[in-house]
């Protein structure tokens, strides 16, 4: 467990980009792709790298576990991109891998407009604030103004930052 905690750190040290992916059929996993994320999030703190977040096996609705509104909300949440796949259909998996290629070409032609900031240009709010809204969202996932408020951000579409 030591080595693979230890492989884990480094690997999370390299990349221009990131994809999580979750069986939208188990729950642990898309548990454990959360966790990846904050863990993500503490390793590359400073740096602007695109994350994706990937619910796979769509093709497998009687088994969902994970709905297609709470990957939304753990996107908008962790500040990244949301996609659902079907490899075994090949279903969005090509765009999947343009949208990566389009977030990373974004991100680095928008380093040099980012780099001074404007004034009175407003904060991000922390990971743990972002995290208790998406629970409480989770929770009352039910409402429609929070599946309003859900869906107001762009996480899903992958041409845009």
């Amino acid at each position: 467990q030591g080595e693979e905690s230890w492989r884990r750190s480094q690997c999370l040290q390299v990349g221009n980009a990131y994809v999580i992916v979750y069986s939208i059929t188990d729950r642990g996993s898309f548990e454990s792709a959360s966790e990846l994320r904050i863990q993500l999030r503490r390793a590359r703190q400073a740096e602007n790298i695109p994350i994706i977040l990937v619910g796979n096996k769509t093709d497998l609705v009687r088994c969902r576990e994970v709905s297609v509104e709470e990957g939304r909300a753990c996107a908008v949440v962790f500040d990244c991109k949301f996609i659902e796949t079907s490899a075994a259909l090949q279903h969005n998996v090509a765009e999947l891998f343009e949208g990566v290629v389009r977030q990373i070409r974004l991100r680095r032609g928008g380093k040099e407009a980012r780099a001074r900031p404007m004034p009175g240009q407003k904060r991000k709010e922390s990971l743990t604030k972002r995290a208790r809204r998406f629970l409480d969202r989770l929770v009352a996932r039910n409402s429609s103004k929070v599946a309003l408020k859900v869906r107001s951000k762009s996480c899903h579409d992958l041409s845009v930052l």
